[in-house]
């Protein structure tokens, strides 16, 4: 080999180690690029809307299970206290005497009166019931019971109506007509209106003074219940709603018996019952 053949073999080994380093070099650095489909990424996008779409339903499910949650838990009734009332507890019958009525002289014994929607207990207006001789006085009479229980409840029977609508319920008082239909009042542990349990009716005597709860009084009419106690079954006193009181002479075991009572809901809702019972304490025996 001649020393001009050397010098070109030389040459040209170096010019093929220095290129190949070159190309090694720019492989070893230039960033492996990944093409992504039209295809693909349709799919991709798709993905992530369905992701989006199931997050938003998931959350509108766990919104409005909580919201029925919180309804339910709102609609959920109380078993509600009897209210403390202090003194001798009248544990017995409050024997009733009938409603009798004279133009002169007006009512006498025991009645109903219902106030108007939006008016007053003392001036009404009130409304006149057509089957009643006591015009806007509806007159109570005594049941097969005698009069209303305290500490114990008068529950209607099984079937509370007939066909008709006329309510059955006998214990506590006789069914009077009422516009026709007959209505009556009995005492139950579960208020048939607004399905609260209710303590018994709970008198109490401070010399002569009469106070205490009548929450259980439930009034029957045209297959409707209205609770007609005082305070409501919830321990609320809305409306014309007034605290249950009257006398009572030891002597004579004689007793008056007062409360109103706001109807809450039913085709009567924002009229107000006026009770007023009188007649004679029964003391029930010690066990």
């Amino acid at each position: 080999m001649t020393r001009s053949s050397l010098k070109y073999l030389l040459v040209g080994i170096l010019v093929g180690v220095l290129t190949g380093g070159v190309i090694t070099a720019g492989a070893a650095t230039t960033p492996k690029c990944t093409t992504t489909t039209p295809a693909a990424h349709a799919k991709t996008t798709k993905k992530k809307k369905a992701a989006k779409k199931h997050k938003a339903t998931a959350k509108k499910k766990a919104t409005a299970k909580k919201k029925a949650k919180k309804k339910k838990a709102k609609k959920k009734k109380p078993v509600v206290p009897a209210p403390v009332v202090t003194g001798e507890t009248m544990n017995g019958l409050f024997k009733i005497n009938p409603g009798t009525y004279d133009a002169t002289t007006g009512a006498k014994g025991s009645y109903l009166r219902m106030v108007l929607a939006g008016g007053s207990l003392d001036k009404g207006p009130y409304f006149s019931n057509p089957s009643s001789p006591g015009g806007t006085y509806t007159l109570v009479s005594p049941g097969t019971d005698g009069g209303l229980l305290t500490e114990a409840y008068q529950e209607p029977p099984a079937k509370p109506f007939s066909l008709t609508g006329d309510a059955l319920a006998n214990r506590f008082m006789a069914p009077q007509r009422f516009t026709a239909i007959l209505f009556s009042a009995s005492t139950s542990a579960r208020d048939p209106q607004t399905g609260i349990n209710v303590p018994p009716p709970h008198i109490v005597n401070n010399g002569g003074k009469l106070s205490g709860q009548t929450q259980a009084v439930s009034a029957e009419w045209n297959r409707g219940f209205f609770n007609q106690g005082s305070p409501k079954p919830d321990g609320t006193s809305p409306g014309l709603t007034t605290p249950v009181h009257g006398t009572y002479d030891a002597a004579t075991k004689a007793y008056t018996l007062d409360w109103s009572s706001a109807i809450v809901g039913g085709p009567f809702n924002g009229f107000t019952g006026i009770w007023h019972l009188e007649g004679t304490f029964e003391q029930r025996c010690a066990a």
